[in-house]
């Protein structure tokens, strides 16, 4: 490879893929190490700033959100609420009451055997949980749909198959089982997902890792 393609090669690798366009310079550049660095950081400079025009960062280094951008409890209700509105229009999940962020805890409930809590920390959403403890099928399937709308809310990012892959690796896509005691833990991005079962007593949570 001749010294001009090599050169070529490493800017166009410092450009797109940096990582890379770091270990080609580091062995096969012909320039001094001052050269090196100037190269370097403005071929990197040029990556970032194409990605922020173009919206990328959160994809390539990892949103820290967590959480979409830390909501206060009446934050949550609003987006909840045009999930399960664009998501489930006829099953009457939706927040009708405010949720205030003075205490530290709120609650709402779904049905006598379907449950919301929030933990709250600053008045931001630290931790939230689904109580359950679903008697027939009906009121599983209830809960399934809240656990799907919550991660719809908390990750936008997700489409219906990454949502009912969380709900997969928590055993818990087709219903709330009602024996056996069981944890399974799972996360997207930021928010780590985990399920606690006891008898047919389930509590899902979701919280900032």
């Amino acid at each position: 490879m001749t010294a001009y393609l090599k050169t070529a090669v490493m800017i166009t690798l410092l450009i797109f893929i940096p990582p890379l366009g770091l270990i080609f310079m580091y062995k096969y550049s012909t320039f001094d190490k001052r050269t090196n660095l100037v190269l370097a950081a403005v071929c990197i400079a040029f990556f970032v700033y194409a990605n922020i025009t173009a919206g990328n960062l959160d994809n390539i280094f990892g949103s820290d959100k967590g959480f979409e951008q830390s909501m206060t409890p009446e934050e949550f209700r609003e987006k909840f609420n045009a999930s399960a509105r664009r998501l489930a229009p006829n099953l009457n999940l939706t927040l009708d009451e405010s949720l205030t962020a003075e205490t530290k805890t709120f609650r709402h409930e779904f049905s006598p055997t379907l449950t919301l809590e929030g933990t709250v920390e600053d008045g931001k959403i630290a931790e939230l949980k689904i109580l359950t403890e679903p008697t027939n099928q009906d009121e599983s399937f209830q809960a399934i749909n809240v656990l799907g709308l919550l991660i719809a809310t908390l990750n936008p990012e997700l489409d219906a198959e990454d949502r009912g892959e969380v709900l997969r690796d928590l055993r818990m896509l087709k219903e709330v089982s009602t024996e056996g005691t069981y944890d399974w833990t799972t996360s997207r991005g930021w928010i780590k997902y985990s399920v606690h079962s006891d008898k047919g007593k389930s509590t899902f949570t979701a919280a900032l890792k």
